[in-house]
């Protein structure tokens, strides 16, 4: 019995000399990506939902068929966009969602919005990444003038300190170019 004592002591001593100290432990390891989206992060895409939430009632395949059916511009006359309490300020807030449906409609949208519309569809990408940032780094390209990693991850300091936690949990492989891109924009 005794003996067995001693064996696991010195097993006990070995095992604690083999881990390394919290603190050199630290220095060894590198730095995780955040498992989880703060929840300012959370909060900041919340906020942006909820200022457009009291839009008229439309779908995502609604605003597809006024999309083919109009162009993206005349899909904009359609859906009233700017107009307080319009199809159009439900279309923000479901793109602000991150639901692969509606970034779509956003990717269809795009090429018809300017000025303050290109404005209102940029935050509701920002928030978008806030909220599901994997799914909307799908559907950003390069090579589109609004729905770039550069423009959508790009802007204001607090707004690009809010996302940069959020994309940094994006590990797809497949989407790893995009989240790089974002983050160099991100600063």
């Amino acid at each position: 019995m005794r003996r067995l004592s001693l064996i696991a002591l010195v097993a006990l001593a070995a095992c604690s000399e083999a881990q390394p100290e919290p603190a050199a432990k630290a220095l060894t390891e590198a730095p995780t990506a955040p498992a989880v989206i703060p929840d300012a992060t959370r909060g900041f895409a919340e906020g942006v939902r909820i200022a457009w939430a009291n839009g008229q009632a439309v779908t995502p395949e609604e605003t597809i068929q006024l999309v083919g059916l109009n162009g993206p511009e005349g899909a904009l006359v359609g859906l009233e966009a700017g107009q307080p309490g319009s199809r159009w300020t439900t279309v923000l807030a479901g793109i602000a969602s991150g639901e692969p449906a509606w970034l779509n409609v956003a990717a269809a949208l795009e090429p018809g919005v300017s000025g303050e519309r290109a404005e209102e569809l940029d935050t509701a990408l920002k928030a978008a990444l806030a909220t599901d940032p994997a799914a909307t780094l799908r559907v950003l390209e390069v090579a589109r003038q609004r729905m770039s990693p550069a423009v959508v991850c790009g802007g204001d300091t607090r707004v690009k300190s809010l996302l940069r936690p959020a994309v940094q949990t994006v590990t797809d492989p497949a989407l790893e170019a995009k989240r790089t891109a974002c983050l160099e924009a991100l600063g």
